[in-house]
């Protein structure tokens, strides 16, 4: 009974050993063997660019640097990048190491000095490194052995031609065409997003291959047949070439639609137009269109409670009805019959479609002022353009501001303005700031021109987007339509600093003291203003 009692406490302390050793909640009980949890990049990986190695335990560790730091090298041009620092910061993980690249001195243009930078890995190329043994340590005394890494920097390649362009009434698969080659795809990094951009269907793993492999075609997990506008995003580096280039990123939609036979006019309920041509209905997923002979007309009842009746033709799956020349200002409603034609013989039930012929003023756009006044000025600091209308300023196809900053030509150098407006509702002027730092938000802090000479604004430089139109809106309300996108005034701005009184105070007296823009000395500066100060002008904010 005993020996029983003494195996069954055995086993029980056995268990609770065991129990006590895999806890099931993820971390590491000191026991698992140090090893690497993965690599960023990972071993073997195309990407783009480098920034840092990071390296993740499933342990605790130490980590410090071999004398001379470790080479990452490409093996296709030598070329050598040096890590030479750890990263310390307190959000890194404990079982992390962050590696940083060595820093370059780099000329800063924008603020006139040198400054530090950290390198990047960015040139085409196989590279590889090796972490040396004993350089990473798990806190309870293991060393990671040595080991050599390798990534490859990939060049890009844009995708040539994406189908279904046209709207199909099942979307089961996508055909993308590349310029070259593909072997690599990974279809778990792409879905297709509803209007919502909530994902609604993914990508089988399995891919078909063109002959030439330049095509490659994606099949849907499930086929899409609800009709309505599908998204997808394709990835930078989601498709893998022969030569080793990746993909740039590429945004597409598609369009389901309904199978069934339907009909569509060339105007929507509410349209504002500024001319009114014929009404066409065209027809989808028909066989055949038949005008229905005695049928009642197609109507328009124009402004002023007249109507006038049309003249329909049909030609291929389109029926065109004419009403002549339609000049009126105002609401014309356009009434389709029932029974009027036939799809695949089934008539059509009654329709009706209003549309505003409405008139609208173009407005070019125009410079009403310039702020400071063009001539003699003391200084430039600010430089205020008005015009007359709303403008914004246009943003290119990466949604860049394109005129966020322009050039103040001088005599002697030019200088940078940085669009900093005071408010950033819409309105018709634009404000710029002399020498102003960005801090990719904002403009803050200028240094004001005060050396004399000769300063050129060419208004030509600053594209903008401006309303054109105006019209009255569904309340009543004066309102104007946004019409040009990325035009310019053709005006040029022109301003002198000339020698002041207070210039002559700096040269002929060139004395201890404080003298303000008269050249009267000033006992103590109370008032904002520009101010000689020991022989020198300075500004005082």
């Amino acid at each position: 009974m005993k020996k029983l009692l003494l195996l069954f406490m055995s086993m029980f302390f056995m268990l609770g050993t065991s129990v006590a050793q895999d806890k099931g909640d993820g971390k590491d009980d000191g026991n698992a063997a140090f090893a690497l949890e993965y690599s960023n990049p990972k071993d073997g990986e195309f990407t783009f660019t480098v920034y840092n190695i990071r390296l993740k335990f499933n342990k605790d560790v130490v980590a410090t640097l071999p004398e001379g730091g470790i080479d990452v090298k490409n093996n296709t041009t030598n070329e050598v990048v040096k890590i030479t620092r750890l990263d310390n910061n307190e959000w890194l993980e404990k079982s992390e190491v962050v590696f940083l690249f060595e820093q370059k001195s780099v000329y800063d243009e924008k603020e006139g000095k040198e400054e530090l930078k950290d390198q990047v890995i960015e040139t085409p190329g196989q590279w590889s490194y090796t972490i040396p043994a004993g350089c990473i340590k798990s806190v309870d005394g293991d060393e990671f052995a040595e080991q050599t890494f390798t990534f490859t920097i990939a060049s890009s390649m844009d995708i040539e031609s994406i189908s279904p362009a046209d709207a199909v009434t099942t979307l089961d698969k996508i055909e993308i065409t590349f310029p070259k080659p593909i072997v690599k795809v990974e279809t778990s990094k792409m879905s297709i997003l509803d209007n919502y951009w909530m994902p609604v269907a993914s990508f089988k793993s399995e891919v078909a291959y063109s002959d030439d492999r330049k095509t490659v075609t994606l099949e849907l997990e499930t086929p899409i047949t609800t009709p309505g506008t599908y998204n997808l995003d394709i990835y930078q580096g989601v498709f893998l070439s022969e030569d080793g280039a990746l993909n740039n990123y590429k945004y597409v939609s598609f369009q389901v639609v309904d199978p069934s036979p339907s009909f569509v006019l060339n105007y929507n309920e509410g349209d504002r137009v500024k001319q009114l041509s014929d009404l066409e209905i065209t027809f989808k997923n028909v066989n055949e269109v038949k005008l229905v002979d005695g049928a009642d007309p197609v109507i328009v009842y124009i402004p002023g409670e007249s109507e006038i009746e049309g003249t329909a033709t049909l030609s291929g799956n389109k029926i065109t009805v004419s009403f002549g020349e339609l000049k009126e200002e105002g609401v014309y409603t356009y009434a389709i019959p029932e029974g009027f034609f036939t799809m695949d013989g089934v008539a059509n039930e009654y329709t009706s479609v209003s549309v505003e012929l409405y008139t609208f003023t173009i407005t070019p756009l125009e410079v009403v002022s310039v702020t400071p006044v063009e001539g003699n000025v003391a200084q430039l600091d600010k430089i205020i353009i008005e015009f007359n209308q709303n403008i914004t300023l246009s943003f290119n196809e990466d949604w860049q501001q394109i005129s966020r900053e322009i050039t103040l030509k001088g005599d002697k150098q030019d200088y940078i303005l940085t669009y900093a407006p005071s408010t950033y509702s819409v309105s018709n002027k634009l404000e710029y700031l002399v020498n102003a730092k960005w801090n990719g938000y904002d403009a803050y802090d200028y240094t004001p021109i005060l050396d004399e000479g000769t300063y050129t604004l060419n208004l030509k430089d600053i594209v903008v987007d401006h309303a054109a139109e105006d019209y009255i809106d569904d309340w009543g309300y004066q309102s104007t339509k946004w019409h040009a996108k990325n035009v310019s005034v053709d005006k040029t701005c022109t301003w002198t600093i000339a020698s002041t009184g207070i210039d002559r105070v700096a040269a002929e007296q060139a004395v201890k003291g404080t003298y303000d823009i008269t050249g009267r000395k000033v006992e103590k500066i109370t008032e904002a203003g520009i101010y000689i100060v020991d022989g020198k002008k300075v500004l005082v904010k």
